[in-house]
């Protein structure tokens, strides 16, 4: 194996592109109508990482495969980790300290910990959570997907190296298989684009492609060879003017207004841009930054602190966007200042001095053990944070989690010492789950079954203290987003969720009978509100009104379906639906975020006069049948004044705009019970 003795060069060109790069995505992640093509920056770091990062293993390998392999990842993590991991931490502290539990948060502590170890983009790749959904968007480690690519393609690259150092046969090897890779990468992305699968965005197996024209690129280059080389490249018209035609083509696709679903293509052409610039400036710009033009210096300095700001923005953002709000300028203004507030210490003070450090070169075993420990201290302080956080936290949902998770009082205990906890089963038929009293006894009360979408799942405590209570069994069938009897044609018209609905009531008229309640809670009204935005009928919603015939008619068949049984139904009426979520507006700096604008209530007046057409349409499927009766929680929750309010003595009845907190179903449960003790009182 040879060993290159040339120096380690700077680009001053590259700095540049990377600074665009950043620039880009920062204004795309501030608000992506200013820049809509801004996340082709990405695609743009991608290609740079590549050329710089063989260009830097091309001036410095030598020695075995083990001992280039080692030092090289021992370089990279030298680079990346430190900076990651002080990120990771603090960011993970502070979205303990102001970011409650949610569907909407969920995902947030365990990519924080997958990030740890550069895998963060698998989990984000396995929950399906697209680049442009919300989970992402609120989500402030979405963005270590890009390092996670990075850190996966580190531990490929020390073969190709070697490879690329044995001989000639072996170069040729090495070529073959970047090439063959790269073009399988690329077709692989190119499938998972046009099936519209945006978990493909964040594998390093569509994105090799991007790391690999990158590598290839510095190969060509290696020698020393500048634009020249390639023949009709070497007047410095056509180089310019090339340098021109990618620039612009660069602008083009970070302005470019086309749909998310296309954001491949534009990726493709910025690939493609970069490639141009980079050769066209290799051995032409200045060697240092000194010697470019003033104006030019600025963005040769951003370049080298764009890792810090990348690692610093996004945090900072999703972090405005969960407390005060990132609609108005001056919050627009100060979560840019932050990030720059924070990435300048971190380049300062974290990155610049341990890439300088010489010990990592000379023990890469040791550093690379060094990180996977504190790796693992770190993942573990996530964790803690996570477990422990209703101790410490400032945000009130996280400190008084029993009155607001429904899911916090569905394990209870009476004086007598018979408990009660939810048991989990899985099946054709959904998310299954039984509430059943441990306590021998005779029942006082019908046994309930419940099918329906997210809002019977928010039941639960009610159920379970209904089960402690009466010593009946309650089981419940949910799936979220399934909708029984919603008497809302587009939420049901999933063919997912009516296999589900059907398999729900497949099982329940195997275990029903006389004297059995079946109980049909769903969301029958549109949102004003979901846990990320405001919404409107624009938003796929229609407004409510007297139901078609059609409508009806499948609703009439779900019940006879039941009735047949013997069973008994109860339809319970819309509840209160709020216009801003509780959950994310109850702390006093949350009170400028556009998402709390509606206030956390409704007209009463407004409430019952959107919902009345449902009403009628619940009571003409009841009339005639003493088997159907109807049950209305809003008589508790919306007792009669001028508005329904959020909270009752200064505690939640609602979670988010429409789903129950604890404390809802605790003020609910005497109403509930003798609505199912109702039904029955004709058997």
């Amino acid at each position: 194996m040879t060993t290159p003795s040339s120096p380690v060069a700077y680009f001053p060109h590259v700095d540049v592109l990377r600074a665009l790069a950043v620039l880009a995505v920062l204004t795309y992640h501030l608000d992506a109508r200013a820049l809509p093509g801004g996340f082709a920056g990405v695609a743009v770091f991608f290609v740079i990482s590549g050329f710089v990062v063989c260009h830097s293993a091309l001036a410095r390998a030598s020695g075995s495969f083990k001992a280039l392999a080692v030092a090289f990842v021992a370089r990279r993590l030298r680079r990346i980790a430190p900076p990651l991991f002080v990120c990771l931490t603090v960011v993970s502290l502070a979205s303990a300290l102001w970011i409650p539990p949610s569907w909407l948060s969920d995902d947030i502590p365990r990519t924080g910990r997958y990030a740890f170890f550069g895998v963060g983009n698998v989990l984000l790749a396995k929950r399906d959570n697209g680049y442009f959904s919300p989970l992402a968007e609120f989500n402030p480690f979405t963005h270590t997907w890009s390092l996670g690519v990075e850190e996966q393609f580190y531990l490929l690259f020390p073969l190709l190296l070697w490879l690329w150092f044995v001989g000639r046969r072996a170069r040729i090897l090495c070529l073959a298989l970047l090439l063959a890779t790269s073009a399988a990468s690329f077709a692989f992305a190119l499938s998972m684009h046009a099936e519209g699968r945006s978990e493909g965005y964040y594998l390093l197996s569509t994105r090799f492609w991007e790391l690999g024209v990158g590598v290839i690129l510095s190969l060509a280059l290696r020698r020393g060879a500048d634009i020249s080389t390639f023949g009709t490249f070497s007047s410095s018209a056509v180089r310019w003017g090339g340098s021109v035609v990618a620039f612009a083509l660069l602008v083009w696709t970070v302005t470019w207004r086309g749909s998310p679903e296309s954001a491949f293509h534009a990726s493709v052409i910025s690939v493609v841009a970069t490639v141009v610039l980079i050769a066209a400036f290799h051995q032409r710009a200045p060697s240092t930054a000194d010697a470019l033009p003033v104006l030019v210096r600025p963005l040769t300095y951003l370049g080298r602190m764009s890792y810090s700001l990348y690692l610093w923005h996004w945090p900072v953002f999703v972090l405005f966007r969960w407390t005060v709000g990132l609609s108005g300028i001056g919050a627009c203004f100060g979560a840019v200042g932050l990030s720059f507030a924070l990435a300048w210490p971190s380049f300062r003070w974290v990155e610049r001095p341990f890439r300088a450090a010489s010990f990592a070169n000379e023990r890469g075993v040791q550093v690379v053990a060094a990180t996977f420990v504190v790796a693992l201290t770190g993942a573990t302080l996530v964790r803690g944070m996570e477990l422990y956080r209703a101790s410490f936290s400032f945000s009130t949902v996280s400190r008084h989690q029993d009155d607001w998770y429904p899911s916090k009082k569905q394990r209870l205990v009476d004086d007598r010492g018979c408990a009660v906890a939810p048991e989990y089963l899985s099946g054709e038929a959904g998310k299954h789950i039984v509430y059943r009293a441990g306590c021998e006894g005779v029942a006082h009360g019908p046994r309930v079954f419940a099918v329906g979408d997210s809002h019977a799942r928010a039941y639960g405590p009610a159920f379970a203290a209904y089960a402690l209570h009466t010593g009946a069994e309650v089981a419940v069938y949910t799936h979220a987003g399934c909708h029984v009897v919603s008497l809302q044609p587009w939420r049901e018209a999933a063919e997912t969720c009516q296999a589900q609905t059907n398999a729900s009531l497949s099982s329940l008229e195997a275990q029903i009978g006389r004297g059995d309640v079946v109980f049909l809670p769903s969301l029958r009204l549109p949102r004003f509100v979901d846990q990320w935005a405001t919404l409107s009928m624009a938003d796929g919603q229609v407004a409510p009104g007297p139901p078609a015939d059609e409508t009806m008619d499948a609703a009439r068949a779900v019940i006879r379906r039941i009735r047949a049984t013997g069973a008994k139904v109860v339809l319970p009426l819309p509840t209160p639906i709020l216009k801003a979520p509780p959950f994310r507006c109850v702390d006093r700096w949350t009170q400028s975020n556009e998402i709390c604008a509606g206030g956390m209530g409704i007209d009463r007046d407004e409430f019952l006069a959107l919902r009345a057409p449902v009403v009628q349409a619940l009571k003409a499927l009841a009339e005639g049948d003493d088997g159907v009766t109807l049950f209305d929680p809003a008589e508790a929750l919306c007792p009669p004044a001028e508005q329904c309010s959020a909270f009752l003595n200064g505690r939640p009845l609602f979670f988010d705009g429409d789903h129950l907190s604890a404390y809802g179903n605790e003020v609910l449960l005497p109403h509930f019970t003798e609505a199912m003790m109702r039904a029955v009182a004709t058997e």
